[in-house]
């Protein structure tokens, strides 16, 4: 009881210490809430204003750049909540807390969050605003690169067809969203710039001598730091799913468990579990869990000694074409890597991915001009070609088929979480039409 004491009164004598401050921010949110499941959107907003740290949850009305829509049998509503920042923790990290605890309410998803930053006031200008050459300079130092991208595009691009220079409409990048880029406010995007849009940049799948030591033990084992880290990434996906499911193995692949790893490589985490056990319909259980992971990977950015970490959900019973397997589980290689030289096909690889980049860029445009059901169909189909394309080379070379490199060469240039960017935003906006 005198704890109990003592603790109030540390917290009614908290209010008096100057050193006392409670440091607060916005961030909004966009949400679906199905109107068969949960309940109306002034109760979503009451659960949502009673989880912990949040203080205040209002609308943004369609003229401050909300979406406040009625969608058959489902709402979009834009909120804007403020929160109280304990100390010890990042803005991005609360965020992300809070957003999962709105997606474990009744019939409310998360499509996307961004903080809400307040415009400074403006000051008068008082003075004189000189521009000098080293400023000019500076500014064209810093913009290097940019440049170079651009150049780079234009050459990639060939001979233009008769008429004025550069008569192509230009390409517009869209990168990732945090959560699902559910079209509207179009400047809630976070964009993600690749290094270089160079082909022969993008073009680096050298063996190296050992595998990557910041997460190996001597190629043998994984360390026991990382291999703890991974499972506690892979409780937490579990725990999400609210399932009892039972796994048979947890498995590390990719180029990470290989020769081939590179500063682009992800951490490809595969739980391992028998679809029939779920359900006999096994299409419909390996949509699910696609969807699943894919949503969770966009809601975390969750790196491992640099390395974004990925969620895959397989089939038991899924052949994997990988030539570096280990298990997390039981802490032993299943397919031991080898360093073998391959011979790159790097020319067929390269024109396989810039005929897809086209491809993108040609959807991108489509959805500029405001034909969203077209953009929808070619995003669609272009997934489905990279999809095929991929497994196509993975089951008759290998790692090193020329498809295989260019999927590759198309998630490091940014080709990749564009074409998704686009597929989302043209899903939202075309259904999102009054009929």
């Amino acid at each position: 009881m005198k704890s109990h004491l003592q603790l109030f009164e540390d917290f009614l004598s908290e209010a008096d210490d100057p050193t006392y401050y409670q440091e607060t921010f916005y961030f909004t949110i966009l949400i679906v809430m199905s109107k068969d499941r949960g309940g109306s959107r002034d109760e979503t907003k009451n659960d949502i204003r009673a989880l912990p740290e949040v203080l205040t949850v209002t609308l943004v009305e369609p003229e401050k750049g909300g979406v406040q829509r009625d969608v058959g049998p489902k709402y979009l509503s834009t909120l804007k909540v403020h929160v109280r920042k304990p100390k010890g923790i990042s803005k991005d990290i609360l965020m992300k807390r809070v957003v999962l605890l709105i997606n474990n309410l009744r019939g409310v998803t998360v499509l996307r969050y961004k903080e809400r930053v307040p415009k400074p006031r403006r000051k008068a200008f008082h003075g004189r605003y000189q521009i000098t050459e080293l400023d000019y300079q500076r500014e064209r130092d810093k913009k290097k690169k940019q440049y170079a991208r651009m150049k780079s595009r234009i050459i990639a691009k060939g001979p233009q067809s008769p008429g004025p220079p550069y008569n192509e409409p230009a390409s517009t990048k869209r990168g990732q969203a945090i959560g699902d880029a559910f079209g509207a406010m179009e400047e809630d995007m976070v964009i993600r710039v690749p290094d270089t849009t160079s082909p022969s940049d993008l073009m680096a799948f050298e063996v190296r001598p050992q595998l990557q030591p910041q997460i190996w033990d001597d190629d043998q084992e994984v360390h026991p730091s990382i291999r703890t880290a991974l499972m506690k990434i892979v409780d937490e996906f579990l725990e999400s799913l609210d399932l009892e499911i039972d796994i048979k193995d947890i498995t590390i692949t990719g180029s990470l468990a290989n020769y081939n790893w590179s500063k682009y490589s992800d951490i490809d985490v595969h739980i391992i579990v028998d679809f029939e056990e779920i359900n006999e319909n096994e299409t419909m259980v390996k949509k699910f869990f696609d969807a699943v992971r894919s949503r969770w990977n966009k809601l975390h950015d969750i790196r491992v000694k640099g390395h974004e970490v990925e969620i895959y959900v397989q089939g038991d019973k899924e052949p994997h074409t990988s030539t570096g397997v280990y298990s997390l589980k039981n802490s032993r290689w299943l397919v031991i890597p080898k360093k073998i030289q391959p011979e790159l096909d790097e020319r067929t690889a390269t024109k396989k991915m810039l005929f897809i980049a086209r491809e993108i860029d040609k959807v991108s445009a489509i959805y500029d001009t405001g034909k969203y059901e077209q953009a929808l169909d070619e995003a669609q189909r272009i997934k489905d070609k990279i999809s095929r394309m991929r497994k196509s080379g993975l089951e008759q070379v290998g790692i090193y088929s020329p498809e295989n490199l260019a999927f590759k060469m198309l998630r490091r240039s940014g080709d990749i979480e564009q074409l998704f960017s686009i597929y989302t935003q043209a899903y939202d906006k075309f259904f999102s039409l009054d009929q």
